[in-house]
């Protein structure tokens, strides 16, 4: 197991992925413990060829086999942190991704001490055939994955070093071809511009139109509300968010670092995000979807998070 030095700073500029689609998969949407029909809280998405998990509670590898998402392009897992409910499915994860043939590296990343609880799991699971690596972080990172997936990061306010997270997938701005054929770039080098590379002191944003909106995702839990979280998941395609408490149980929510339905409806409408995917629910909330009128009130594209909830996040028609 190896720890990879992280980036402090913006990755720059990534050219989009060749799908221009994310899709997204709810395996579970408990916290604390698993119950019956209420599995774990952890999230897949597949970007290209590339498939991400954030978060992985116990049982994790027994959903993530009831969904059509494979486990050997796994390259990443994101941690929120290192309690129980969010790390103590990861041997039987790494065990299913060995078992699938996967030998390319993959990389874990959470927040203080994610290395030592990695390693004292791994003493469970065998040697892996692929090597792993782990990365630790503060909160306040930019850095870059496969598939031009870019993640950014920010330090939550819960009763351990806590973890959010936002992944965007880039677009790279409209390739003009008349703008091309002004300036006398053959046919046969368009490509190269529109891969990023100047060809013969063109550059592509010569040949470029304007900046285009890509995808984004943000997934936060565990954490209590604070005003920062507004600018960090702001217009998010999805906001996969806890909803740990019921609103009765503010106080509690406080307490313990985590939001209410309202509280997560609430920062959903604030940050103009696109939908949002209530997620994490505690034992005491015992009919999560009996709030689902009351949190539409509030923030209309609101969904009660259940296990196999799925969806595809799409570049915009232009």
């Amino acid at each position: 197991m190896q720890h990879p030095d992280l980036p402090d700073c913006d990755v720059g500029n990534h050219q989009s992925t060749s799908t221009g689609m994310i899709d997204v998969c709810l395996l579970g949407n408990g916290g604390m413990m698993p119950l019956p029909g209420r599995p774990l809280s952890a999230t897949l998405f597949r970007v290209g060829a590339q498939t991400v998990l954030f978060d992985c509670g116990e049982g994790t590898q027994v959903n993530w086999r009831s969904s059509d998402l494979a486990y050997r392009p796994t390259s990443t897992i994101l941690l929120s942190h290192v309690h129980a409910d969010h790390v103590a499915g990861l041997p039987g994860v790494l065990f299913q991704i060995a078992f699938s043939g996967r030998t390319e590296p993959l990389t874990i990343y959470g927040p203080e001490h994610t290395p030592e609880v990695v390693s004292s799991l791994l003493s469970i699971v065998g040697r892996l055939p692929f090597e792993l690596r782990v990365g630790q972080l503060e909160g306040g990172e930019t850095f870059a994955l496969e598939a031009g997936i870019q993640v950014s990061t920010l330090a939550l306010r819960h009763r351990t070093p806590c973890i959010g997270y936002t992944v965007d997938v880039p677009r790279s701005p409209r390739f003009n071809p008349e703008r091309a054929t002004e300036l006398g770039v053959p046919l046969k080098h368009w490509k190269r511009l529109q891969a990023g590379e100047s060809v013969d002191g063109v550059s592509p944003g010569d040949v470029s139109g304007p900046p285009r909106r890509g995808l984004k995702i943000a997934l936060v839990t565990d954490t209590s509300y604070f005003d920062e979280l507004i600018p960090f998941v702001s217009e998010s395609d999805l906001l996969v968010c806890e909803a740990m408490f019921e609103d009765t149980d503010l106080e509690r929510a406080h307490e313990r670092g985590h939001m209410t339905f309202s509280q997560a409806a609430t920062l959903a409408r604030d940050a103009g995000v696109q939908q949002l995917w209530l997620t994490h629910f505690s034992p005491r909330v015992e009919n999560p979807d009996s709030h689902l009128e009351r949190v539409r009130a509030q923030f209309l594209q609101t969904e009660i998070g259940r296990r196999g909830l799925k969806t595809t996040l799409a570049f915009d028609d232009e």
